[in-house]
């Protein structure tokens, strides 16, 4: 299923992961800006605006799931006509799991982490080499937690450090666009609902919200040349600050 509107902006933007928490508000913040926005995930976002263009992505037992990333990119075709390109690809898509080596789930755990991190940042890596214009910015979904041991969750650190990885090697790739950037997002806790349920007890004043890492994002792709190619972004807030996004090479 595809859903889709006629609007069209001067600056492109697709976001994956356009379902969830943080993917919401990216989306939002685009469209609240001008641009066009096309969405990508496994559900349609909830109550997404007639602004927002969609496109289903297919579930890990699809047998077209290999073919994920060219499918993607038909898509976008469809919705940028007189070969127009994306100003930039913000993948959102992730998760959280614990597991630790002990855990009988673990493997099913880490599955499913590579799956939404680091599948989906191959997708969108793919869809960049494709669709992406010279100059513009590639961003993937790291994790803070990814720079030090996770014994608590290895799903979880080992899916994030990847990411990391790839954030490290694209930057140095000749099969992006001529001038692209690739970077990751590293946040600490995010100012969510369901954080604030997980964790009634924290100090939700030291949590970046999610206006403000969208603020962020909408920026950088508004404007890439001040980001640092080839690094992930390590977001910090302190209480009655404004989050902080400080620059830092990959492990």
């Amino acid at each position: 299923r595809r859903f889709s509107s006629g609007i069209m902006a001067a600056r492109k933007v697709l976001v994956l992961g356009a379902a969830g928490q943080l993917g919401r508000r990216v989306s939002e913040k685009f469209l609240e800006s001008n641009w066009h926005t096309i969405g990508a995930d496994l559900t349609l976002p909830k109550g997404a605006g007639k602004g927002l263009s969609f496109c289903q992505m297919l579930p890990s037992d699809s047998p077209e799931r290999a073919q994920q990333g060219q499918l993607l990119v038909e898509f976008l075709k469809g919705q940028l006509p007189n070969l127009a390109h994306l100003d930039a690809v913000v993948n959102l898509a992730g998760g959280f799991a614990m597991g630790t080596a002990e855990d009988p789930a673990v493997l099913a755990t880490t599955m499913a982490m590579v799956e939404s991190s680091v599948y989906s940042s191959i997708v969108a890596s793919y869809v960049s080499s494709q669709m992406l214009k010279t100059g513009g910015l590639l961003i993937l979904p790291g994790a803070a937690a990814a720079w030090s041991p996770t014994a608590w969750s290895l799903p979880y650190g080992t899916a994030k450090v990847a990411v990391h990885h790839l954030v490290r090697s694209l930057a140095e790739s000749d099969s992006l666009p001529s001038g692209t950037k690739t970077i990751g997002l590293a946040p600490q806790i995010l100012n969510t609902e369901q954080n604030r349920q997980a964790m009634p007890d924290a100090d939700f004043n030291t949590w970046a919200n999610l206006d403000e890492v969208a603020e962020q994002i909408e920026s950088w792709c508004a404007d890439p040349s001040p980001v640092q190619n080839g690094h992930v972004y390590f977001i910090d807030k302190k209480s009655g600050w404004k989050a902080t996004f400080e620059a830092r090479k990959p492990l």
